[in-house]
C-alpha cells in the first residue's frame, strides 16, 4: 500500500437536477459511499494517522472523506449516510460563518451552528479548520493569517468545540512563492498544524512527502460514478 486518497466535497442536495459543480446530489453520495465499502475502503481520521507510528500501520485500502464549508445540507444529507455506511469524514468550517452563510458564494447557503456541530458524533465527523473568514492564504499577509489564526483559536475556545489540527486551504491556496511560502509554513508549524489541504486532484503518496500540501480529489456533482471510480485509481482526469 502507497497511495492514500482523500475525497473533498462541498454541498449536498437532494434534487439530483441540481448536481453539478460543487453541489453532489444525495443519490450520487450514497451510490459513492456504497461503492467504498463494496471495495473494502477503510475510511480514516486525521487523527487516525497521526496514531500510526509508521505507513505499515494503515488499512490495506485507506481513504479520508472530507467536506468543506459545514453546511447545513451536510448534516442533513451526508452525516445520516456516513452513519448509514459506518463511515468517518472529516468537516471543515470557516468559523466566522458557522450559524450565518455562504457569502463567499452567493450567500444562500446556510452553514450549521454552533451546536449542530456539537451534536455530530466525533467517532463519524472529525471537525478541522477551514480559516476563520474563508478567504485565500495567498492574497493574505503573515500577519494577517496569524491574526486568522488567532481569532480561529479564540472561536474555538469560547464554544469549546473538538477540532483536530488539520486545516483545509479556502479555494485550496496557499502561498507559492518566496519567501512567503517557507514563512506561511514555519506559521502552520507555530500553530501546531499537523496537516494542511491543497486540491491537486492527485493521489497522496506514503509517507507523505511535505504534510502541508496533501492533495484532495474534488467531487464534481455532474460526474458520473465510473469517473469517480477512476478518480480513485488515478486522481486527476485530464484525459477524460
Amino acid at each position: 500500500m502507497s497511495r492514500l486518497p482523500i475525497l473533498m466535497y462541498h454541498a449536498i442536495c437532494k434534487n439530483p437536477s441540481e448536481s453539478k459543480g460543487l453541489t453532489l446530489s444525495y443519490d450520487k453520495l450514497e451510490a459513492q459511499f456504497k461503492y467504498l465499502v463494496s471495495k473494502g475502503y477503510t475510511s480514516l481520521h486525521f487523527r487516525d494517522i497521526q496514531r500510526f507510528k509508521n505507513t505499515d500501520e494503515f488499512p490495506k485500502k485507506p481513504i479520508i472523506i472530507t467536506f468543506d464549508d459545514v453546511y447545513v445540507n451536510q448534516y442533513e444529507f451526508a452525516y445520516p449516510l456516513l452513519k448509514k455506511y459506518n463511515l468517518k469524514a472529516c468537516f471543515y468550517a470557516p468559523l466566522a460563518h458557522v450559524g450565518g452563510f455562504d457569502s463567499w458564494n452567493q450567500g444562500s447557503e446556510p452553514l450549521m451552528s454552533v451546536s449542530q456541530l456539537k451534536a455530530l458524533d466525533p467517532e463519524v465527523v472529525e471537525l478541522g479548520l477551514h480559516s476563520f473568514e474563508h478567504r485565500p492564504y495567498d492574497s493574505l499577509s503573515i500577519e494577517s493569517i496569524q491574526d486568522d489564526f488567532k481569532k480561529c483559536q479564540d472561536f474555538i475556545s469560547k464554544h469549546e468545540l473538538n477540532v483536530c489540527n488539520v486545516l483545509a486551504y479556502p479555494y485550496g491556496k496557499f502561498p507559492r512563492k518566496e519567501p512567503l511560502e517557507s514563512l506561511f509554513f514555519k506559521e502552520l508549524s507555530t500553530q501546531k498544524v499537523a496537516y494542511g489541504l491543497r486540491i491537486g486532484n492527485r493521489l497522496n503518496r506514503l509517507p507523505f512527502k511535505n504534510n502541508y500540501e496533501l492533495n484532495r480529489l474534488d467531487i464534481k456533482g455532474e460526474e458520473p460514478l465510473f469517473k469517480f471510480k477512476l478518480k480513485l485509481k488515478l486522481g486527476k482526469l485530464s484525459l477524460f
